[in-house]
């Protein structure tokens, strides 16, 4: 299975500065500067990979990204200490992947 959602945080990131094109330009920054130390707040990055899969199957999910979704969800949480609304979070797709990816919620 394709893994589509790359976690941060507690000083610790799935991904690296060198991961632009699979986490676009943000995403690899958030990754690098949470495995550089400096605070960042956790959360998540769903990859180009999902972003060109989503618009190649008709703009339908990719399976299994909502699942990695949900569970990057509760590991905020769990991270965080909070309870999160995944109604009222904002999801993004890295705008290297594909210039349509920008800001689709």
């Amino acid at each position: 299975m394709k893994k589509y959602v790359y976690f941060f945080g507690n000083g610790k990131a799935e991904g690296t500065k060198d991961q632009k094109s699979l986490l676009g330009g943000k995403g690899a920054n958030l990754a690098e500067m949470t495995n550089l130390g400096i605070p960042v707040p956790p959360g998540f990055t769903i990859s180009t990979v999902a972003c060109k899969e989503f618009y190649t199957n008709g703009e339908k999910w990719p399976e299994g990204l909502e699942q990695e979704i949900v569970e990057n969800l509760k590991r905020l949480e769990e991270t965080t200490g909070k309870s999160l609304d995944p109604k009222a979070i904002l999801f993004w797709f890295p705008s290297e992947a594909d210039r349509r990816c920008r800001c689709r919620a």
